[in-house]
Formats: C-alpha cells, sequence, structure tokens
C-alpha cells in the first residue's frame, strides 16, 4: 500500500489551488483523504473533519502537510452552526465544501422490508438527515464563486438488493443535491452530485480488500479540484458520473447491461 498520488490522464494539467480553503466533511475517511491529498497537491488549504479527535490525529500525522488543518465535527451534533461560525470566522467563506460522509448502518445484510424501524431511522439519520444539515449549515459559509459537492455511492441509481437502506438514502441525497442546485443556482456556490463507482481507499486495502481495476480515491479529489477551480470540463454540470478509472468523470451514467 502507497500514499503516492499521481494525476489521472484524463485530467487537467496546472489546477491551482493557491490561497484557497476547501472543507472536507469526512476527511479522515477512506474516499476523504484521498481528496483532501489530492487538494493538497493542488496548493489549496484543506479541513479535514471526522467525528473524533483521534482520526485526525492519525490523518495528520500521514498525511504531514503545512496546508491541512483537522478540525473535529459532527454534523449531526448540537451547535453545528455554531462550528461552522467559527471555520468561517478562522479562514473566511470557503472555496469549496465536500460531503464525503456515509454509514452502512450495523444491520447488516438484509432485506430492504426486513428492516426494525429503528434499523431504517439510523440509516436515515446517519445517512439522509446528516446530508440535509451539512447542506443547511455549509451552503451559506461558501462564496458565492465557491461551490459544495457531495460523493455519493452508484447505489442512488440502481437496486441494491441486501443494502437497500444504504441504497435508498443514497437516492434520496442525490435528489437533494439536484433540488439544492435548482433553488441556489445563480444566487449562491455552485451545487455538485459527483455518483462514483467502485473506490480504492487505505481502510479497504488494510482490510485485504482491494482491485487495481477500482478508482484511487485522490482521482476522486483531482476532480472536486477542477471543480473547486471551476475549469473542469463539467464545472457547467450538476450530476457526474464517476464510475471508470479510465475514462474519468462523466455527466451521464454509464449504460447498464
Amino acid at each position: 500500500m502507497t500514499d503516492t498520488i499521481s494525476l489521472p490522464a484524463w485530467a487537467q494539467h496546472g489546477t491551482d489551488l493557491s490561497g484557497k480553503t476547501v472543507l472536507v466533511v469526512g476527511g479522515a475517511g477512506g474516499v476523504g483523504e484521498g481528496v483532501t491529498r489530492a487538494l493538497l497537491a493542488g496548493g489549496a488549504t484543506v479541513v479535514a473533519t471526522a467525528r473524533t479527535q483521534a482520526k485526525l490525529d492519525d490523518l495528520a500525522a500521514r498525511v504531514d502537510d503545512p496546508k491541512l488543518v483537522v478540525r473535529p465535527l459532527d454534523v449531526m451534533g448540537a451547535g453545528l452552526e455554531e462550528v461552522v461560525d467559527d471555520l468561517v470566522g478562522d479562514h473566511g467563506l470557503l472555496d469549496g465544501v465536500v460531503i464525503a460522509i456515509a454509514d452502512w448502518g450495523d444491520q447488516g445484510r438484509k432485506g430492504l422490508l426486513d428492516h426494525t424501524d429503528d434499523e431504517w431511522e439510523a440509516l436515515v439519520a446517519a445517512n439522509q438527515t446528516s446530508v440535509f444539515r451539512a447542506y443547511r449549515a455549509l451552503v451559506p459559509a461558501v462564496a458565492p464563486s465557491g461551490m459544495i459537492a457531495q460523493l455519493n455511492g452508484f447505489s442512488s441509481d440502481i437496486p441494491f438488493p441486501g443494502a437497500g437502506g444504504v441504497a435508498a438514502s443514497a437516492a434520496a441525497t442525490k435528489s437533494m443535491t439536484r433540488t439544492i442546485a435548482e433553488e441556489v443556482g445563480g444566487r449562491g456556490p455552485r451545487v455538485y452530485e459527483v455518483i462514483l463507482g467502485m473506490i480504492r481507499t487505505r481502510p479497504r486495502q488494510l482490510a485485504g480488500i482491494d482491485d487495481p481495476a477500482w478508482i484511487p480515491s485522490a482521482d476522486v479529489g483531482f476532480h472536486v479540484a477542477e471543480l473547486v477551480a471551476g475549469s473542469g470540463r463539467l464545472a457547467g454540470t450538476v450530476l457526474h458520473y464517476f464510475v471508470d478509472r479510465d475514462s474519468g468523470p462523466r455527466p451521464t451514467a454509464p449504460t447498464r447491461p
């Protein structure tokens, strides 16, 4: 396993984020870490968050970059708006926000109709209400010229037997993001929904789960960097699909066989 990142063939060269500040909610997670590393490589100051200080300390020790700032943040916690106000006080209005949060829950694999009320409500809270609260608190904290993106899974588009609760929440937040984009359009930051395929992450590799054909998590970050800069070919498109490593992000879903 290596922490080395390299620019994919589809990405633009010379994306410069010097002077920009990007908040990565879930920046100490598997996908979030890759996004954080790519944004740092582009010259941005990155504020990476997690719910626990231990995860942030581990990230900071491994990344070891002076432009990395770590902050505990629980989007379901009390006082979220006050924490965001403190961030803006420290860094000014943000140039970008990435929402990279998801939770498979504790219910294990089971049919959708086999979920108990408690299991269902827990999944909705962790994967849907959390994203709503993040948007509500963070959209006002982003500069009008900035961007905010939710990273979502391809389960938002397809049947997902055995994990229907997660898929239903993913579909809901996809709709949520597209609705917010319409409501904010022209009066606030650019809003993006990025649907991801299988991603290579550090936690998966540590667990012995890996495939060289999967998308490196840093490649997601290189796409985000272009969106922050406003220079990517999809900068004017709300919905993106990044499900194939070689072809990179696309504005339309892949055709299912």
